[in-house]
């Protein structure tokens, strides 16, 4: 499974999912970019699922036709001890997301 982990999130989150292939926005070299650009880009990379924590995407972009699904991290902050707590919903999710769908983390 191929996970994108947003530029808004620690780059630690990748440890959360050791048994798949995970990268940062940064690490494919799409840093910088814009929602729309972003999402447009990931839907021709074969991606899986794409991870964030910015609530208000799932309003100002459209997920249904995506080739990835994607989980909305809902957390007081994007620091990562506000986000460890959900490790275990984290990874529940991106293996039940499906593609163009948006699941939320706490639900």
């Amino acid at each position: 499974m191929k996970i994108i982990i947003d530029e808004c999130l620690p780059k630690r989150m990748t440890k959360f999912f050791q048994e798949h292939d995970v990268w940062t926005v940064s690490q494919i070299g799409l840093g910088g970019s814009t929602d729309t650009i972003l999402l447009d880009e990931l839907n021709t990379r074969d991606i899986d699922v794409f991870i964030t924590i910015d609530g208000n995407i799932e309003y100002q972009q459209q997920f249904k036709n995506r080739v990835f699904g994607t989980v909305v991290i809902r957390s007081v902050s994007n620091r990562f001890s506000d986000l460890l707590h959900l490790k275990e919903e984290l990874v529940k999710a991106v293996m039940n997301v499906t593609q163009g769908n948006i699941l939320h983390v706490p639900e």
